[in-house]
């Protein structure tokens, strides 16, 4: 398993809106569980455009 780092991140305000929902909404438990959820999805779709 990969290392895990903390993450330290200026983000707008849509942003926080965002990862306030996705806290409402059950996905993640917190701010921070959210952002990672976010930049996992962004390298996953990243990896599916190179191949």
């Amino acid at each position: 398993m990969a290392n895990s780092y903390p993450v330290s991140a200026r983000i707008s305000e849509d942003s926080k809106v965002y990862l306030d929902t996705l806290v409402e909404m059950g996905i993640a438990i917190n701010k921070s569980e959210a952002m990672k959820l976010c930049i996992r999805y962004a390298k996953q779709k990243k990896m599916e455009e190179e191949l």
